[in-house]
């Protein structure tokens, strides 16, 4: 019988050969379609004017326990440093943007325009299969006018959707005040707002109509059961002004409508999708959301919106709109380029001319010419590895270089 030793040793060793859940690796193809997302989107923020920063994989707890209550504890990957100190590995991009303008650049000209591309990691114990390292590519505008601000970060949120897209994608728009305004002029405690949002997110109808359906006779309640269908075009501006329009609700909507109105003027008709349904984070935005898919991808591939609050977490106080890009799904859009065969195989079958076969490899490269050092000892390796790599010459380096074609033998 095996001691628990040995047990131990064997359920140590299954873990070595697999990736932790929510994780995997890249392989060739993969890492070139994230590295055209990247690129793509990080040379279309630099020619916005936003520069990059970067934050560290892991902050101290305290960055997130207190400036993002959104973000529920039992989501991040917890660890302590030396010290005892409670840290945790990075589990959302805006926070730590927020804490950097509000002290290493802090003074600065405003507004600010960062982006970022980095991963988060986030627990998602529940939805098995659901990834917990989440590369991202984002911006944050901070500072100046939140009109104006606004206009400029939904533009850019659609250019980047459809740079990557080809144009296949959707763009849908919320204003949280209207959400706000109604469950304010409803007289319900907080724990039952939260499954009022809860229900409304996921448009559960008969869920939400069970728990409105003591309030008949309140506007708000009314407007609460229909807030899930109020997802379309211009017509559903209309039927909101209807339902509901106090306590700040019509400002709301007038706001909502007045950025609707901007992005038809450039031609985004088709794209622009107004969901007064859209209420998840409900007390991490103050104003504007939105949200981009893919056409062929279920989840949300863009997620923005504005946060007035939370740089006053640190002790700032500005206004605060930007949007981040999921690149794993992103990625899903774009085609990998074709793998590059090495046009030449560069083969020094004496050792002492090993430096000459470096120098030769390097006048190919140079007048452009991918080459690939062999690394085998014989004749025979070298040609077997060049034709299953379908490299079609090997240069042989030695008093003289020759020159040999490689071709594959027919019927193989």
């Amino acid at each position: 019988m095996k001691n628990n030793a040995e047990r131990q040793g064997q359920q140590m060793r299954y873990y070595d050969k697999v990736t932790p859940d929510g994780t995997k690796d890249l392989l060739f193809g993969e890492c070139d379609q994230r590295s055209q997302v990247t690129k793509t989107l990080k040379d279309l923020f630099g020619a916005q004017g936003y520069r990059r920063v970067m934050t560290p994989a892991l902050e101290f707890y305290d960055v997130f326990g207190k400036a993002a209550k959104y973000l529920p504890k039992e989501t991040m990957y917890k660890l302590t440093d030396h010290k005892g100190r409670l840290m945790v590995l990075r589990p959302d991009c805006t926070v730590p943007a927020a804490r950097l303008a509000a002290t290493r650049l802090k003074g600065m000209p405003m507004p600010l325009r960062l982006f970022y591309n980095q991963n988060i990691y986030r627990m998602f114990p529940e939805l098995k299969g659901k990834s917990t390292e989440i590369n991202q590519v984002g911006i944050e505008l901070i500072g100046g006018v939140p009109l104006r601000s606004d206009l400029e970060v939904v533009e850019l949120a659609s250019r980047s959707l459809d740079i990557i897209s080809g144009g296949k994608y959707r763009l849908e728009l919320c204003h949280i005040g209207y959400f706000k305004a109604i469950m304010d002029s409803l007289d319900v405690d907080e724990d039952t707002k939260e499954d009022i949002r809860f229900q409304i997110e996921q448009k559960n109808y008969a869920s939400l109509t069970d728990m409105l359906g003591k309030y008949q006779d309140s506007r708000a309640a009314q407007a609460l059961l229909k807030l899930p269908r109020l997802f379309g075009g211009s017509e559903v501006f209309e039927k909101a002004y209807e339902l509901f329009d106090e306590n700040g609700a019509r400002e709301s909507l007038d706001y909502l409508k007045g950025i609707y109105e901007y992005l038809q003027t450039l031609g985004l008709g088709d794209k622009v999708i107004i969901d007064l349904g859209l209420v998840n984070l409900a007390e991490y935005y103050t104003d504007l959301i939105f949200r981009g898919y893919f056409r062929g991808i279920g989840e949300q591939v863009l997620s923005g919106g504005r946060y007035d609050t939370l740089i006053k977490e640190f002790g700032e106080d500005h206004c605060s709109v930007g949007f981040c890009i999921n690149v794993d799904l992103a990625s899903q859009k774009v085609q990998p380029m074709p793998e590059a065969i090495p046009e030449v195989l560069v083969f020094a079958p004496d050792m002492k001319f090993l430096s000459k076969a470096v120098h030769h490899r390097r006048t190919l490269e140079d007048q452009g010419v991918l080459t690939e050092n062999c690394v085998f000892d014989t004749m025979e390796e070298a040609f077997d590895y060049a034709k299953m790599r379908g490299i079609p010459k090997v240069h042989l380096v030695g008093e003289d270089i020759t020159v040999c074609l490689t071709r594959t033998t027919p019927g193989k």
